[in-house]
């Protein structure tokens, strides 16, 4: 592990990350952005599947799934500049790993909706209330989602591991 981490301190994207002064600002206010855009959108999304603002059909709010994915790829892009900005901070960090699990099982949830669930609501539409599954999908989303924003807020808090 401290061979990987001593090879992505040697790397042009840490030299970019920390070797300017006012590069590690910008990645966080554009991380901030990024989260921002995407928990927005997410939340429209997964409120509407949990049966909120009926007013709006499943289809309408799924017009928001590029503006979550374009907040979801600043994080990303974003994110991956902080680790290698410094990796021995992050890897060892409880909070950043208990983030990148929620992480990835909101990346399952979101998954497991396109593949079997979204097919499910393309005809429902406004007044509509959406099945027990999608409910589920969308609390489990909202659930996720809120951990990962509060365990990456945590991470210069709750130091590592």
């Amino acid at each position: 592990m401290n061979s990987i981490m001593d090879w992505m301190q040697s790397t042009a994207l840490n030299e970019l990350a920390v070797g300017y002064a006012w590069t590690w600002p910008i990645l966080e206010t554009l991380h901030f952005f990024g989260m921002c855009v995407l928990f927005g959108a997410l939340m429209i999304m997964d409120l509407r599947l949990l049966g909120f603002e009926k007013a709006a059909s499943v289809a309408a709010t799924d017009k928001l799934y590029p503006l979550a994915l374009a907040g979801f790829a600043i994080n990303l892009l974003t994110g991956i500049m902080f680790l290698f900005g410094d990796p021995y901070r992050y890897a060892v960090n409880i909070s950043f790993q208990i983030k990148m699990v929620l992480l990835f099982l909101a990346g399952i949830n979101f998954l497991y909706y396109k593949l079997k669930v979204e097919h499910m609501l393309v005809n429902i539409g406004p007044g509509e209330d959406t099945p027990g599954i999608a409910k589920l999908i969308g609390g489990t989303s909202l659930l996720l989602w809120t951990g990962v924003l509060a365990y990456g807020r945590l991470i210069p808090y709750l130091g590592t591991g």
